[in-house]
């Protein structure tokens, strides 16, 4: 299972323009294999994709169908955000508010 990042007030699930296995360019969940890398990459990443304060984000275990949901959800839309409820609701938002 992917491990991903959360944030711990909103519950959005950090994204980002990423590269597939045909390399593509798409917008998704970053997704680490191992907890260790993800906290290893998480100040810089977070830092990359404009977001500060990385004490508000927390590494998230997910299963990998939630992930692709996720995705599914975001569209390759990069002014769309996906935010995980403490109850596993997922919900779209966008710049404007929520979709």
């Amino acid at each position: 299972m992917p491990y991903v990042l959360r944030h711990t007030d909103s519950g959005e699930i950090a994204a980002c323009i990423q590269k597939n296995v045909y390399d593509f360019d798409y917008f998704g969940v970053k997704q680490w294999e191992e907890e260790g890398q993800a906290e290893a990459d998480k100040h810089a990443f977070l830092e990359s994709i404009g977001y500060d304060n990385p004490h508000h984000w927390h590494i998230l275990l997910i299963k990998e169908d939630r992930v692709k949901l996720c995705n599914v959800k975001l569209k390759n839309d990069p002014s769309r955000r996906v935010r995980l409820s403490g109850d596993g609701q997922i919900t779209v938002h966008s710049a404007s508010g929520r979709l």
